[in-house]
C-alpha cells in the first residue's frame, strides 16, 4: 500500500498567497498545487483571513484602464505610478498595485502630457516629442508638398517589396 502525502497547509498557504497577490484565480492556484479551489480557499482565510486582497495584478490594473500592460509599465518606469508590492520568482517580476494607482493613471491622463507622434508619456524636460527620433519622424515631410510626400511613400513601398522578394528569394536557394 502506498501512503499519500498531504502537502504542509503552511507551504500551500504561503504559496497561495503569493500566487493570489500576483493576480491568479482560486482555480489556477488550486491547479498549481493539486487542490480544489475550495480548498485553496479555506487555506487562504484559515491563514490570512480572507481569500480575497485589495491589491490589484497588473493584468486586472491594464482591464481596469483598458491600456496594454507595456504602456503600464511605460508609466511605471516613467514614475507616475508604484507598485505596492514587488517580488521576483526566477525571471519574472511580479508587481501589484494599489487602488489608487487607477485614479493617478486616470490623473495622469487627463493632463495631456503625450509625445505628439507616438502617444508615450513624455519624459521630464520635454514639452512635444519623446525622443529625437519622433521628433525627426514628425517632421520629415514638413516642407514637402502633398504630391511630394505620396512620391515619396510609394518610393518606400517599392523598395520593401524588393527587398521582401529578394529575401523570399534568398531563403529559397
Amino acid at each position: 500500500m502506498q501512503v499519500v502525502q498531504k502537502p504542509d497547509t503552511d507551504v500551500c498557504a504561503t504559496v497561495a498567497y503569493a500566487m493570489r497577490h500576483s493576480g491568479a484565480t482560486l482555480q489556477q492556484i488550486g491547479d498549481a498545487l493539486n487542490l480544489t479551489k475550495e480548498r485553496i480557499r479555506q487555506i487562504l482565510i484559515e491563514h490570512f483571513g480572507s481569500s480575497r486582497h485589495p491589491l490589484l495584478s497588473t493584468e486586472q490594473l491594464r482591464s481596469r484602464l483598458n491600456l496594454s500592460r507595456p504602456r503600464i509599465m511605460e508609466l511605471y518606469r516613467a514614475k507616475v505610478i508604484t507598485p505596492e508590492k514587488r517580488w521576483v520568482t526566477g525571471d519574472i517580476c511580479h508587481l501589484l498595485w494599489s487602488p489608487e494607482a487607477v485614479k493617478k493613471v486616470n490623473n495622469y491622463l487627463d493632463t495631456g502630457r503625450f509625445c505628439k507622434r507616438c502617444g508615450c508619456p513624455l519624459p521630464r524636460g520635454r514639452r512635444v516629442f519623446c525622443s529625437n527620433e519622433c521628433y525627426q519622424e514628425d517632421h520629415k515631410y514638413r516642407y514637402k508638398s502633398d504630391i511630394a510626400k505620396k512620391k515619396h511613400l510609394e518610393s518606400v513601398r517599392r523598395y520593401r517589396q524588393r527587398q521582401k522578394v529578394a529575401v523570399h528569394a534568398a531563403a529559397v536557394k
